[in-house]
């Protein structure tokens, strides 16, 4: 099985499948982890089943929504089937003999560096630097060999890169955490999608939070009358986020979560309730909501 991740050793999506793969259920799967430089390409390849799974980071607890990666399923044969939560705590890494007080740039990914303004708040003299991955950015620090350079990165990349930590939880919030779906390619119905969703219920019990994108009529009601309908069915509303509609200016559609549980009637009449209050309405995932550590 190939599983796809953007970044490289010692990245936190890396460290997420390490954790997935060390699941009891998962342990003996054989797997190749695939690296990617950037989250498109990773899409691309999943569609076309080059490879299996692909992690994405889709949410954080300090910044909110990553929708660089949510907005590339939109419209796409994507379906999400597991969420997964990842602790991620911020360790300044820097060269033996620096310190805070030499520092003059900090690199890392621009998530990290808003996961940490708290710190640069306090250190004016230092200049946050976005860069391509945290661990790329861990990798620069060594290549450099420049004392007033550091990167924010995970835990593991001190030893890969032999860096020396000069702060460890550096992120403002304590509880800093990101979620990540697990994905793979699915070409679903667009005729019978109430039925396979009802169909996949059957097989997955437990699989009852729905992930989906909804574009609605553009006129006064047309959300409110959406969301009614996940109230007929007694389903309840867990997330509701609007994003840009491509190439039509401020028009927006929207992620909805849902967890559909205490679903009451059959999935194929809610589907169906749905596409009726509905421009386009798509399935991203459905999977167990997962405890946060």
């Amino acid at each position: 099985m190939k599983i796809a991740y953007q970044g490289i050793a010692g990245s936190y999506s890396e460290t997420t499948i390490q954790n997935y793969l060390n699941d009891f259920e998962n342990q003996g799967l054989e797997s190749e982890l695939v690296s990617y430089s950037n989250f498109q390409e990773m899409t691309q390849d999943l569609v076309t089943d080059d490879i299996d799974l692909a992690f994405f980071p889709v949410e954080n607890s300090t910044t909110g929504l990553i929708t660089r990666t949510l907005d590339l399923f939109k419209g796409l044969p994507i379906f999400v089937e597991e969420e997964r939560y990842q602790e991620v705590r911020h360790t300044l890494w820097g060269l033996p003999g620096s310190s805070i007080g030499k520092l003059r740039k900090v690199y890392s990914h621009p998530e990290a560096l808003s996961q940490s303004q708290a710190f640069f708040n306090n250190h004016p003299h230092i200049e946050a630097v976005p860069y391509t991955d945290t661990a790329q950015a861990a990798r620069y620090i060594q290549e450099e060999q420049d004392q007033t350079k550091a990167a924010l990165a995970g835990p593991k990349n001190g030893e890969l890169y032999h860096l020396v930590p000069l702060m460890t939880q550096i992120q403002t919030e304590e509880t800093n955490t990101t979620r990540f779906f697990i994905a793979k390619h699915w070409s679903k119905s667009e005729e019978k999608i109430g039925k396979e969703l009802e169909a996949y219920y059957r097989k997955y019990p437990k699989r009852t939070r729905w992930m989906m994108y909804v574009e609605t009529k553009h006129r006064p009601g047309s959300l409110v009358t959406l969301l009614n309908i996940f109230n007929l069915f007694d389903c309840n509303l867990e997330g509701l986020d609007a994003r840009p509609i491509r190439n039509q200016p401020f028009r927006y559609g929207f992620f909805i979560e849902v967890d559909v549980s205490n679903l009451a009637g059959d999935y194929h009449l809610l589907w169906k309730n749905l596409e009726y209050a509905s421009e386009f309405l798509q399935i991203i995932g459905c999977f167990k909501s997962m405890n946060i550590k």
